[in-house]
């Protein structure tokens, strides 16, 4: 059976469910929306392994969290337990962080699907971002969102909407850098083998 590690555990949040959760949702330990606390949830999720999570309360506070996970496997690549970290964000931090992807768009922006010449794939690295508000969810999706490489050898202009995709990663990455988060967060593993995304690393 797998089970969940936590290196930092905090208090959830006693709420009425309105939506029901993903497993993903689930491992990563997310809020689930309660229409009557919670304004707005804004999340941003790299693969399987990381993913930010701003809640704007109907209380005018705010709350938000990044949260890291790695599976531990053993020597035939098989995935056995989960790691989990999760990091609070101040809630100065979360309140302007709402504010700036809020007006940059976050909540209307369109899947890859939607978007002419959008390019997508099956290797790499996908974003996800979900804004939940009003009883309405709205869901997008980049595959390898910060690369030109695929656009510029299939002579493709890049896409209005993932300009705008890459604007909230950098308003995230302004305030603190994903990628150096994770990599700080696997770097304090223990010696063993781990996966994520579609990746094994072993340590030691």
């Amino acid at each position: 059976m797998r089970k969940t590690i936590y290196i930092l555990i905090f208090l959830g949040i006693g709420i009425n469910f309105c939506f029901s959760q993903t497993e993903s949702e689930k491992r990563f330990g997310l809020t689930e929306f309660d229409s009557k606390k919670h304004d707005r949830i804004y999340r941003v999720q790299i693969e399987d392994y990381q993913n930010v999570e701003l809640i704007d309360f109907k209380n005018g506070e705010f709350n938000g969290t990044l949260t890291h996970s790695v599976w531990t496997t053993n020597r035939k690549e098989i995935r056995k337990d989960s790691i989990i970290q999760k990091i609070a964000i101040p809630n100065s931090m979360a309140e302007k962080l709402i504010s700036e992807l809020n007006n940059n768009g976050f909540g209307n922006l369109k899947d890859c699907n939607e978007v002419e010449n959008c390019i997508s794939g099956l290797d790499g690295t996908t974003t996800f971002f979900k804004a939940i508000k009003d009883g309405e969810i709205n869901t997008a999706s980049y595959w390898e969102l910060e690369s030109d490489y695929y656009y510029n050898q299939n002579k493709v202009k890049l896409p209005t909407e993932i300009i705008k995709a890459r604007k909230l990663i950098s308003i995230i990455n302004k305030e603190f850098d994903l990628k150096e988060q994770f990599q700080n967060f696997l770097n304090r593993l223990p010696i063993g083998r781990y996966s994520y995304s579609t990746l094994i690393m072993k340590k030691g």
